[in-house]
């Protein structure tokens, strides 16, 4: 939640896609979304490609996906599961893109822009590699901010910003869509591309950040996060009857779509 704490990728590839991975059926039907929105047979670049839980059912819905990640443990991850071998996959850093102008049909990045050092610079890059008329696809993971996790994950970055003082959320938010524009990229509104609901507990949540499987950790020394999680867990006590009792979370697969201009 700063931008000065380095964000240890390697150390959190292996339990990726334990926080972040979809049902097959769930994923099977995002990866049809974007292919229908990228074009069938569609190169693709997916920036922050990470363990390719994305990139797989892309690839598996008839496009040609390269995948590019700064994780060599993420990549290792990626390489190691059934199908990889329809992706091309490469260590590099999305800010400074080892590809020649217009090469891509299609580029694709999932909660990453806001991981980024410079997260314009990674934006005009994949704006770069485009071809005219080509599209920059976003997607992100939506919970329910009424729901356990997105209590708790907001009540998180409360406390961390009360920890340290200044500090800031990681995110560009609105500001990307501004920058596209500045781009010359034309935006599309945001479509669902799959809706599902899995059970959670507040326990699972706090053990999540405890074990740093939640993002929202990353960045974070040890003393913080410890010093966070210690008012959290009180205040999920006073919140819950029971913090071990799940419940029904709506979750959501978005996508926003930016054209460059021909």
């Amino acid at each position: 939640m700063t931008d000065i704490l380095p964000i240890r990728f390697d150390a959190i590839a292996s339990a990726y896609d334990h926080v972040r991975g979809h049902p097959p059926d769930v994923a099977a039907r995002i990866g049809t979304v974007i292919a229908s929105v990228a074009g069938y047979d569609a190169l693709v670049l997916e920036l922050g490609i990470g363990t390719g839980r994305i990139a797989l059912p892309v690839a598996a819905a008839g496009c040609r996906v390269v995948g590019i990640d700064v994780s060599l443990e993420m990549l290792r991850v990626a390489r190691a599961k059934p199908g990889a071998q329809a992706l091309h996959l490469l260590q590099g850093d999305i800010e400074q893109l080892p590809f020649a102008d217009h090469g891509f049909d299609a580029a694709l990045a999932v909660h990453v822009l806001h991981l980024a050092r410079d997260w314009r610079r990674a934006l005009g890059e994949a704006i770069r590699i485009l071809r005219p008329g080509g599209t920059l696809i976003l997607g992100r993971d939506w919970r329910d901010p009424e729901s356990c996790v997105g209590r708790l994950r907001s009540k998180f970055r409360e406390t961390v910003i009360e920890l340290l003082p200044g500090s800031r959320p990681p995110g560009a938010g609105a500001a990307i869509g501004q920058a596209l524009a500045r781009l010359g990229a034309t935006i599309e509104p945001e479509v669902t591309a799959a809706t599902w609901t899995a059970p959670v507990s507040p326990a699972q949540v706090l053990e999540e950040m405890a074990s740093r499987s939640d993002a929202e950790t990353w960045v974070l020394d040890d003393q913080t996060l410890h010093a966070a999680l210690e008012r959290l867990y009180d205040w999920a006590a006073r919140t819950y009857d029971d913090i071990e009792r799940p419940e029904d979370v709506e979750r959501r697969f978005v996508i926003q779509t930016a054209r460059k201009m021909e």
